[in-house]
C-alpha cells in the first residue's frame, strides 16, 4: 500500500481558505489507510492555532492518526542527517541562513517521509526541491 505524508502548508490552506481541499479530499478518499501524519506538522499547526477554536480544528485533523498509530516522528538519525543536509544546503545557498528554522522542519519532514517510504505532498517547491538534491525522497509539489 502506498504511503502519503502531507506538509503543514496544505493543512493550513485547508483550515484558512479551503484552497487545498480538492487535493486533500482526493488523497483522503483514495488513499486514507496510507496517509500518515507527522509530529512536525502537528507542532507547526498547533503553533499557529490562536485560540480554542483554532486548536480544536487542528486536533480534529491529527487525532484520528494518533488513535490509528499513524504518527511519524523524527528519530535521532533523522536529526543527525538533518544537520548534514543543512550544512550542505547552506553551502549551496548561503542566502537561506535566515530560513534555517523552517528548513530544519522541512528536512526532518522529508527524512521522515523517506524512512517510511511515503510520498510527501507540499506547496513549498523551492525548499523541498533543494532538499531533494541532497537526499532522495518521493515528492509531489502542488500548484
Amino acid at each position: 500500500m502506498a504511503k502519503h505524508l502531507i506538509d503543514s502548508d496544505l493543512y493550513i490552506d485547508l483550515i484558512q481558505s479551503r484552497a487545498a481541499l480538492p487535493i486533500v479530499r482526493e488523497l483522503y478518499e483514495s488513499a486514507a489507510p496510507g496517509i500518515y501524519f507527522s509530529s512536525i506538522v502537528i507542532q507547526e499547526l498547533l503553533a499557529g492555532a490562536r485560540g480554542p477554536g483554532a486548536r480544536s480544528q487542528v486536533e480534529t485533523l491529527y487525532r484520528p492518526f494518533e488513535r490509528a498509530g499513524r504518527i511519524v516522528t523524527p528519530t535521532h538519525s533523522h536529526w543527525k542527517a538533518t544537520g548534514d543536509m543543512l550544512a550542505k544546503a547552506l553551502t549551496l545557498r548561503p542566502d537561506l541562513r535566515n530560513k534555517l528554522p523552517s528548513l530544519v522542519n522541512d528536512c526532518l519532514l522529508a527524512l521522515s517521509a523517506r524512512s517510511i517510504g511515503a510520498t510527501l505532498y507540499t506547496r513549498n517547491r523551492d525548499d523541498f526541491m533543494l532538499l531533494k538534491r541532497l537526499r532522495s525522497f518521493d515528492l509531489v509539489v502542488i500548484g
